[in-house]
């Protein structure tokens, strides 16, 4: 990120700062007068592909239904209090899909993996939270339109499908036109992930008519269907890429209005030198300019996008106070088995313009 872009964000964190002590300036206010603020913050929650199948494990839909399930226990109480929508990853389960039909283009992968996987999601948030607390739940098929100019057309950076374990898996693959890169000690598939644009639903979903109604929104699933949008007559056509779920989770919070965004994945939060036992750190809360310093620490693909949505959104959104958790607009990036110790600052990272500009700390261990 260039000086100007970090200096602006400068600016909105200062700005984003005068607000939290008016927006608590209110809360006062509203208290004296026996005002209610139990009311629901609306809330994004982001799950990954990886947090919904472990990596290295085989899917199938019985081990994914298991994951489901206890990817929505754990967000029960989040689900129960607050309006929440939830995008969820699908890196792993479109790769699969991929691997089995071969002739299936990959935008058409991707809605079949987004229903597939919002059906779950659905099914299971009607099973785990009680019909008092019930507010309705709908899964929307979500088409995103991308630049047909963008540069991720031509460097390929996302992980999709399961890890090649021999030579023999990897070798096979390129044969097939894979473009493959190291996911850890192994190699996987990659694929062109073009930034979000717009939400062709977001009508459907922002006014007034799921999450103003308390619903529960499921949507953008795998970061939604990509599609190019012709300029002279708005007719939509499906392209072979996958968006990033983060990025396009950021997009719909700040077209929603969000107060928070809740990212979850299968490691415990944003570090520096990831890997390097002498040198790792993690970050417990940071402001979004200091961690736009921070940018090449981070792999293209893999934390990266999660650190560029959490800028993205506390920089853009800065003046939805939070009653709830008392705070300016949120981003909070950990693993999903942690989720009710991200949400109280006990675990992850937190990303906020709380304390201003400058801002970064450290985990003690």
């Amino acid at each position: 990120m260039n000086t100007a872009g970090r200096t602006l964000i400068k600016r909105k964190c200062l700005v984003s700062r005068i607000w939290t002590h008016l927006g608590r300036g209110r809360m006062m206010a509203s208290n004296a007068r026996g005002g209610d603020f139990q009311r629901r913050d609306r809330i994004v929650v982001a799950i990954g592909g990886n947090a919904l199948q472990e990596r290295g494990k085989k899917l199938n839909i019985c081990r994914q239904k298991e994951n489901v399930a206890t990817a929505v226990s754990l967000l029960k109480p989040l689900l129960e209090m607050h309006k929440v929508t939830v995008v969820h990853g699908n890196g792993p389960q479109v790769g699969y899909l991929a691997l089995m039909d071969k002739q299936s283009p990959l935008d058409i992968l991707d809605a079949e993996s987004e229903g597939m996987i919002g059906y779950l999601l659905e099914q299971e948030i009607i099973n785990h939270i009680s019909d008092e607390k019930m507010r309705g739940t709908a899964t929307v098929l979500s088409q995103i339109v991308v630049d047909p100019e963008d540069p991720a057309f031509d460097q390929p950076t996302k992980f999709v499908g399961p890890q090649y374990r021999t030579e023999e898996e990897a070798q096979n693959a390129m044969k097939s036109g894979q473009v493959l890169k190291r996911d850890g000690p192994f190699l996987r598939r990659v694929v062109p992930s073009p930034k979000p644009k717009h939400l062709i639903e977001h009508q459907l979903i922002a006014l007034k008519h799921l999450v103003e109604k308390n619903c529960i929104v499921i949507c953008a699933g795998g970061g939604g269907v990509p599609v190019l949008r012709d300029p002279t007559c708005s007719h939509l056509t499906g392209v072979e890429a996958v968006i990033d779920k983060d990025l396009s989770a950021a997009m719909i919070a700040t077209e929603i209005e969000a107060n928070g965004l809740l990212i979850l994945t299968d490691v415990r939060g944003v570090a520096i030198h990831y890997g390097d036992v002498n040198n790792e750190k993690w970050i417990k809360s940071v402001s979004p300019d200091v961690l736009a310093t921070l940018m090449d620490h981070f792999m293209p693909g893999s934390m990266r996008p999660k650190v560029e949505a959490a800028i993205t959104f506390t920089a853009e959104q800065p003046f939805n106070f939070c009653p709830h958790f008392d705070e300016p607009t949120w981003c909070k990036i950990g693993a999903l088995k942690d989720c009710g110790r991200i949400i109280s600052g006990k675990s992850g990272t937190t990303v906020t313009t709380l304390y201003g500009t400058n801002h970064i700390v450290y985990y003690n261990h």
